[in-house]
């Protein structure tokens, strides 16, 4: 049986707007990932299209098997989307890459295509493997066994370069030279640390979604970035450092985009309530009569008016972040919501209509104790007295290129039974769902680690879980370096205290 024609064919024919192109120069641009979680990438459909409008350039998609074990018993050849070839069989094998967690995934993609995952045991025979996406700009080193090349920062800068590099080389070390010292850039056989970030000039933007699907995790939805960047300063947050300077959009500019057959769009951007143009543009998508999905509205910017336009575009439940559980540990994180702005928001989204709220929020913060857990469950007390709640919890995981680069992760056992007093406290009254605390952790480690770090997974790549991490990153001696820092201070501002023994893959900085 054809895994292409019973899997992926019946997937092909529900797109609109696939691209169809042969080729000399072959690029498969892969998703580490099931295939409804990588068509809700944006990043990952923007890089599609962009290869595609290159000229002898031909790009085909390719996405990990829901059930690789499964796959794997088949004795197939994993496929491209559009036509069937073999993803394996490319000059350019892409991988665009937004989550910690999907580290062994890349091996295991690689391994599924016929690649080997380590870049030391490929030659000229084989594709070249590049690498991007927001965790190459987050913390590249994990992948460096095993890229050939990471790109870092926004994607529209470097597709040129590479696909000029493609159609012009001869062989691999040929290919290394063309691109070398590139903003964005990184060779990791011949460059020690991650280059300065590819920033798109303006008149690259906006981007906007290829293709749409109703096997997507954002149904139907096409999708169009409002705003790249953030204006806000919270500390936590890599959208201002890793996206370069904040740039909106015109409202026109994002109407252009959007075909007139979408009837859904889902707007883009890390504060679409900053935003200047984002009532113009869902009212006029409404009036069309377009269903609306939003990435991000801050409470403190919610208004009536704006409530107004995203139900009239099909919002049923509003959504907002605290960012942490109490109204201090928000002042450390810069965030700027305070608990009224919470409640305001929770009676526009009553008197409107809506059926809920949901507040997205994180513990095991470095200065977080019981009082902060005692604040959130009060006020979550009292915005359910307003409308139907539900809490999104995540363990708080320091990222690099932050203030908090050197934070100590909050450790499993206290954020376990933080949230063990939580679900207690607040069962019958929010609906609550967290992030495993264990799997927070295997995220922290990979936020920071090195080289290594990407070698312990690959000794587990296949059979992957918390015990296996526990032994890989023993076998390799890691010993947390972040573990002894203290964060408890709250009169210290996030990143000033002296960390110890941190290393060239935690400096936050790029080089």
């Amino acid at each position: 049986m054809s895994y292409w024609r019973n899997t992926m064919k019946p997937l092909l024919d529900d797109e609109t707007g696939t691209m169809f192109k042969h080729a000399p120069v072959r690029v498969t641009l892969a998703f580490p990932n099931r295939y409804s979680v990588g068509m809700a990438s944006l990043g990952f459909q923007v890089i599609y299209r962009m290869f595609n409008n290159e000229e002898g350039v031909a790009c085909e998609r390719a996405f990990l098997p829901d059930d690789v074990d499964a796959f794997e018993k088949l004795g197939q050849p994993l496929p491209t989307v559009e036509t069937g070839r073999e993803a394996g069989d490319c000059e350019l094998f892409a991988m665009s890459v937004s989550f910690e967690l999907d580290l062994t995934n890349i091996i295991r993609m690689l391994d599924v295509v016929g690649l080997h995952p380590l870049r030391e045991r490929r030659d000229d025979s084989d594709a070249i493997v590049m690498i991007g996406g927001p965790l190459t700009s987050s913390n590249p080193y994990p992948l460096v066994p095993f890229a050939d090349v990471i790109v870092i920062g926004d994607g529209e800068q470097i597709i040129p370069v590479v696909s000029d590099a493609l159609r012009e080389s001869t062989s691999r070390e040929d290919f290394y030279d063309l691109i070398d010292g590139m903003p964005g850039i990184f060779l990791p056989a011949r460059h020690t640390h991650e280059p300065t970030w590819a920033t798109a000039p303006k008149e690259l933007l906006p981007a906007y979604s290829q293709i749409v699907t109703p096997h997507s995790e954002l149904s139907n939805m096409f999708l169009v970035e409002a705003q790249r960047g953030c204006p806000r300063p919270c500390t936590f947050c890599l959208a201002r450092t890793m996206y370069g300077p904040n740039r909106n959009n015109g409202g026109q500019e994002l109407l252009d985009v959007i075909p007139d057959w979408a009837q859904k769009v889902g707007l883009v951007g890390a504060a679409l309530s900053d935003f200047p143009h984002t009532k113009f543009v869902g009212r006029t998508l409404t009036e069309r009569g377009v269903k609306l999905g939003v990435s991000s509205i801050r409470a403190d910017t919610v208004d009536t008016e704006l409530a107004e336009i995203l139900k009239a575009g099909g919002l049923r439940t509003f959504t907002v972040a605290s960012d942490a559980p109490s109204e201090r540990l928000r002042r450390w994180l810069k965030k700027g919501i305070t608990t009224e702005d919470l409640l305001k928001t929770a009676q526009i989204s009553r008197d409107l209509g809506f059926s809920g709220l949901k507040v997205y929020m994180m513990i095991g913060l470095g200065p977080e104790n019981d009082d902060d857990i005692t604040e959130l469950i009060s006020f979550t007390k009292e915005l359910a007295g307003i409308n139907r709640i539900a809490l999104g919890i995540s363990p708080f995981v320091p990222k690099r290129h932050t203030p908090h680069f050197a934070d100590p992760f909050g450790g499993v056992q206290i954020i376990e039974a933080r949230l063990k007093r939580i679900q207690k406290e607040l069962r019958r009254t929010a609906e609550l769902r967290n992030v495993s605390a264990k799997w927070a952790w295997v995220e922290s480690v990979i936020a920071r680690g090195g080289p290594e770090i990407g070698m312990a997974a690959y000794t587990l790549y296949r059979n992957e879980s918390i015990g296996a991490w526990k032994k890989a990153l023993d076998e390799i001696g890691w010993v947390d370096e972040y573990g002894d820092n203290d964060a408890s201070s709250i009169s210290l501002p996030p990143g000033q205290y002296v960390p110890r023994g941190v290393n060239a893959h935690a400096d936050g900085l790029a080089v």
